[in-house]
């Protein structure tokens, strides 16, 4: 059987897939890197607690960058949606570190690392799903 070329509305569909998954994550770590060295929590997340907004955040960066990982076809999509999302917190956490008066915690680090593991798995699994 001759190869077939998709059709070209296929082929753009296929690449604006990719280009909003990948717009998606960095708008999303851009957020939260401006919302994490504000000086004081927003108003908007002020009623949930530290470990629900760490790990809500982490969880959707998580799923997010697993599946941009897998819109440009990595191997892994998931590891490395998870190593993006966890080392994301971590450099939020040391950035923390220098932007008084937010500061530096293991325990939100922890947190970050769980939840990205736990969004990136997620987005695993939908993935063999389909």
């Amino acid at each position: 059987m001759a190869d077939v070329p998709l059709p070209a509305a296929v082929a753009r569909r296929a690449g604006l897939g990719e280009a909003l998954a990948i717009v998606a994550v960095v708008s999303l770590s851009l957020a939260y890197l401006v919302i994490g060295l504000l000086p004081d929590v927003p108003e908007v997340v002020r009623g949930f607690s530290d470990v629900s907004q760490h790990g809500g955040a982490y969880a959707l960066l998580g799923l997010l960058a697993a599946a941009a990982g897998g819109a440009v076809a990595l191997r892994r999509p998931a590891l490395v949606g998870w190593a993006y999302a966890a080392g994301h917190g971590a450099l939020l956490e040391v950035l923390q570190h220098f932007c008084p008066p937010r500061r530096a915690e293991w325990g939100d680090l922890a947190v970050d690392a769980v939840a990205a593991a736990a969004g990136a798995g997620r987005g695993a699994i939908v993935r063999r799903l389909r």
